[in-house]
């Protein structure tokens, strides 16, 4: 990706043009889209859970990928559905609940919601990031069971009956390993197990070791890793420790999605009645 702070639509993928690989945009979204245009702010993840309303998160969806479409950014980074562990952690109002099962049913709606309009979800942080303090360094260490009913089971609905497609793997590392070079969370469980068929994005500056990455199910490192990433990759392949076959594999996840983009049809709407 480019410089996840560049244009008014926020984070852009680094397009191939002449293979025919466009640009796409992301935007931050857990309450609403972050441009610099005319934008609904509606209720915050928590105050929506409250209302153990799925139809009416899924209809906010509706609203937010329309105005997506409208504005023309393909991905939003949202919804945000970490579980309420900590009342001292700083993202908890972008989050639905300290409930799980209410996490992963209002996040399946919110992500149904946004894609109907041919645009992407991109539900986060993936997974067992808890706070902000250190949230770059920190270790979630837990046992698997604590790990699959309590931090992966909101994830687990959000995925089989949201369908998203994209997901976005968080800072912390989970059992000593960072969540975007971890293939147990990205490849046996993400893909294997729930039946996964879209792209693994960092976090802002979530990727550590590109190589490990590409080999852990890590489709797309943001923001504008630069030239010196594709470099490490390269003399990975080059000295054994990564294969062809795992960029392969990950760009041909990557890729249906970001073709996807260009099939989108340009949104339209009437914004009065809109914000009405």
């Amino acid at each position: 990706g480019v410089d996840g702070n560049a244009g008014i639509l926020g984070g852009t993928t680094e397009g191939l043009r002449e293979k025919g690989v466009p640009v796409v945009t992301t935007t931050d979204g857990p309450a609403g889209i972050r441009i610099s245009y005319s934008t609904s702010l509606l209720p915050c993840g928590t105050a929506l859970a409250c209302s153990w309303n799925p139809a009416l998160v899924e209809k906010m969806g509706q609203l937010f990928g329309a105005e997506m479409a409208h504005y023309g950014t393909d991905i939003l980074l949202g919804p945000g559905m970490n579980i309420h562990r900590d009342p001292l952690c700083g993202r908890n109002f972008e989050y639905f609940s300290e409930d799980p099962y209410l996490s992963g049913k209002m996040a399946a709606a919110y992500i149904r919601g946004i894609q109907e309009n041919g645009t992407a979800a991109c539900p986060k942080h993936f997974a067992a990031n808890s706070q902000e303090l250190h949230r770059m360094s920190t270790d979630s260490v837990m046992d698997e069971r604590t790990l699959r009913e309590i931090y992966l089971t909101g994830f687990e609905i959000a995925v089989k009956e949201g369908q998203p497609k994209a997901i976005m793997a968080s800072y912390n590392r989970l059992n000593g390993t960072y969540a975007y070079e971890n293939p147990h969370l990205l490849q046996q469980i993400l893909r294997k197990e729930w039946g996964f068929d879209g792209f693994v994005v960092s976090d802002w500056g979530a990727c550590n070791d590109p190589a490990a990455a590409t080999a852990a199910g890590g489709n797309l490192n943001m923001p504008n890793p630069g030239f010196d990433c594709a470099q490490y990759v390269c003399d990975a392949i080059a000295g054994g420790q990564l294969s062809e076959q795992d960029v392969d594999d990950r760009l041909r996840e990557l890729l249906p999605v970001i073709l996807e983009c260009l099939e989108r049809p340009a949104g339209s709407f009437d914004q009065d009645a809109h914000h009405a």
